[in-house]
């Protein structure tokens, strides 16, 4: 069966999964291990209802109920009928507990239902039981990332690439999951170098190249960057974030016109992106092009006042602005970041959200993202006294002057 998780796809075969170990007290009855033989085939096949209709008259008394309540389980996942499948498999567990095949099965049942709590409990569990079950690593560090929860899936793909041994994913696939691991935690340089493994395996996957330029823009290295956006979207030409780095690193040029064009491409590609309409909105108002300006002026207006029923935009960014600078009081940089980038999201138009996340990044000891934000705010904003005054500051971080982290101001509240 294929599991596409995380936008990977791994190949797992419910059948071999649950029964390839199996170890049997007794010798099962003639009848129902043919029966479950031929359920495993139709499994295989794509007809799990056939499969289930068979599995339905076997005799459950017999030594192999385990492997059936497993069969039925895997049917009944297939099927979407997400109860059925939970109650065969703890059956199943029930007569077998420490058996890891059906725990990784019901895992992989469980994930399939975006269940994903119970997928990782299962998963964990045979994993534990048996490190080298087949697939059970792989799936289980898929399951993670799919969770949100990457530096843990991260740790198990460098386990499975350290393992020695046959196994059941090509190198291509654990590297490609490390690389996303690596670009969701924003760990800049590991991103890099992990998608550069990627390349030597797959030289022209566009993904790698752009998330390779996204990884280079918010490290401050434009040149570099632009060079790897450029060959993203040759690759494909619809990554609109791509498009809009590019036409952030352009703006930031001075490159008015080639800006223009990437914002352009951008906002067809996500006619919903409120900063890359507000960046565009900016530029034709400087130029003077009013034709321009108006269009996109009344295209923000009406996205923002769309969502109003949902959330005010503006009191979203403070409240989000607000708990950053809490959470910065009590000690939680990693947390207040979040909040201001969120806050940064929510309301594009006010530059404070995106300079106390610079800010932060300054006392985090990463003053060139810093400084990537703050050229992003001069950008639009070139005369921001407050910006140019932390950017002063971040470029003697940068040089390695780390006594100036202490001139550096508070992040500052809205009212």
């Amino acid at each position: 069966m294929l599991w596409a998780i995380c936008g990977l796809t791994s190949q797992v075969s419910w059948s071999i999964a649950t029964l390839a170990q199996q170890t049997p007290v007794a010798q099962p009855q003639p009848g129902s291990s043919a029966v479950v033989n031929q359920a495993k085939k139709l499994i295989q096949n794509g007809d799990p209802q056939g499969a289930l209709t068979l599995l339905q008259h076997v005799d459950l008394s017999a030594s192999n109920a385990a492997d059936i309540h497993t069969l039925k389980g895997i049917c009944f996942a297939l099927l979407g009928k997400p109860v059925e499948s939970a109650a065969e498999f703890d059956q199943a567990i029930a007569l077998r507990p420490n058996y890891a095949p059906t725990y990784f099965s019901a895992g992989l049942a469980f994930a399939s239902f975006d269940n994903l709590d119970l997928a990782l409990a299962r998963l964990s569990t045979a994993l534990r039981l048996d490190p080298q079950l087949p697939g059970v690593r792989y799936n289980y560090a898929l399951v993670l990332s799919r969770a949100g929860k990457y530096e843990e899936s991260e740790k198990n793909v460098d386990l499975e690439l350290a393992k020695k041994g046959p196994r059941t994913e090509p190198p291509l696939e654990l590297l490609r999951l490390k690389a996303r691991d690596a670009y969701y935690q924003k760990k800049w340089t590991d991103t890099m170098n992990a998608y550069a493994k990627v390349l030597e395996l797959q030289p022209d996957w566009a993904e790698a190249y752009a998330a390779t330029g996204e990884a280079l823009f918010s490290l401050n290295r434009s040149e570099e960057s632009i060079a790897a956006l450029r060959k993203a979207v040759s690759l494909d030409p619809d990554n609109w974030n791509a498009h809009a780095l590019l036409g952030k690193l352009y703006q930031d040029a001075g490159k008015q016109e080639q800006a223009i064009t990437e914002f352009e491409a951008a906002h067809r590609l996500m006619p919903i992106d409120r900063e890359v309409i507000y960046r565009l909105y900016r530029i034709y108002r400087a130029k003077g092009d009013q034709i321009n300006s108006a269009r996109l002026q009344k295209e923000l207006e009406v996205l923002i006042a769309s969502n109003r029923a949902e959330s005010d935009n503006e009191a979203k960014g403070s409240a989000l602005n607000s708990t950053g600078v809490e959470l910065e009081k009590n000690g939680d940089l990693g947390g207040a970041l979040d909040a201001f980038e969120k806050a940064a999201k929510a309301d594009v138009t006010n530059v404070v959200f995106q300079r106390n996340a610079a800010l932060l990044l300054c006392k985090l000891g990463r003053p060139a993202e810093a400084i990537r934000r703050l050229r992003d705010i001069l950008a639009i904003d070139p005369d921001d006294a407050k910006t140019l005054q932390i950017l002063a500051v971040a470029k003697e971080l940068s040089a390695g002057d780390l006594a100036r982290k202490k001139t550096l101001p508070e992040a500052q509240e809205l009212h």
